[in-house]
């Protein structure tokens, strides 16, 4: 199948998501908080623009739902993650960043196939606000941490979101 033909013009929104946190994972381990914050923060926005290219050009497809699912695990899942070890650098917190990517993940695939309106527990998109405002507003580790695992435990709940 001819990659070419698959992807749509909402799909460079969705692939700018994906290299914003990409950007944001590398300066977070070069130590450039503030900057890993405004690129994770760049990824909500293009995260929010595919969505919308693709309702507004009557592109939506099945490829376009992976595709962006794939991207926000980076963006809100690993990034968050790879943010929280920088600042913390503390190995005992490992399997808390383990869990939370692994809850992402678990929800963006129960989100992929359901058939539900609205969200079924909280939308990992909510992490590429929370991390780097919890970053701007220089709230202490601590809690930054148990908001990580809070976050988790929501991610994976069965909790019902309404889309925004």
């Amino acid at each position: 199948m001819n990659m070419f033909k698959i992807i749509k013009f909402a799909d460079l929104f969705t692939l700018a998501n994906l290299a914003s946190g990409l950007i944001s994972i590398f300066l977070f381990l070069n130590q450039n908080y503030a900057a890993g914050c405004i690129f994770m923060l760049a990824a909500m926005v293009f995260d929010f623009l595919d969505g919308k290219v693709a309702k507004l050009t009557k592109t939506q497809n099945i490829f376009g739902k992976e595709l962006d699912s794939l991207c926000d695990i980076v963006s809100f899942g690993i990034a968050p993650a790879v943010m929280m070890f920088a600042l913390s650098r503390n190995m005992a917190l490992v399997p808390l960043y383990i869990i939370f990517v692994c809850a992402g993940s678990l929800r963006l695939a129960r989100f992929n196939i359901s058939k539900i309106k609205g969200f079924e527990g909280m939308p990992i998109t909510v992490n590429g606000v929370l991390f780097p405002v919890l970053y701007f507003i220089n709230a202490p580790l601590l809690l930054m941490h148990i908001l990580m695992a809070v976050s988790a435990a929501l991610m994976i709940s069965s909790l019902k979101f309404k889309k925004l």
